[in-house]
């Protein structure tokens, strides 16, 4: 396990526009490494990112739920052979000037593929959000 990853961007849109943006499936998608999120938001319910094919690329229990400030939820890949226990994501929202900044702190886990994958996701949100995600 490695020590937490914290990755923060400001974003040009509202916190509404970004706690849709981490919680509406059909919104996820479009950033979210083609998956949409599955989950009743519920703590303690499972919490999974499913592509179109119906694969479960990664899964988890979600931890906490506190619209529409923060969210946070345990992560186990499982886009390979073997799932593997990559710690914790909390994403957290909250209002800047104009904007909205936005947090994740990914607990735990190892190996440069998530912590890549994690700073994706912060910088696909934003794309996404501004209007510039293709």
């Amino acid at each position: 396990m490695t020590a937490d990853r914290i990755y923060q961007v400001t974003i040009a849109a509202t916190p509404e526009e970004t706690w849709a943006a981490l919680t509406d499936p059909d919104r996820v998608r479009n950033y979210y490494f083609d998956t949409a999120v599955r989950t009743t938001w519920e703590v303690g319910s499972p919490i999974d990112y499913v592509g179109d094919d119906g694969e479960v690329a990664m899964t988890g229990v979600v931890t906490s739920y506190d619209p529409p400030r923060s969210f946070a939820h345990t992560f186990i890949a499982t886009w390979s052979e073997t799932p593997d226990d990559q710690g914790s994501l909390t994403w957290t929202v909250e209002p800047h000037d104009e904007g909205t900044v936005v947090t994740l702190v990914h607990a735990g886990g190892s190996g440069a593929e998530t912590a890549d994958g994690s700073q994706e996701l912060v910088d696909g949100l934003k794309a996404y959000l501004e209007g510039a995600a293709t």
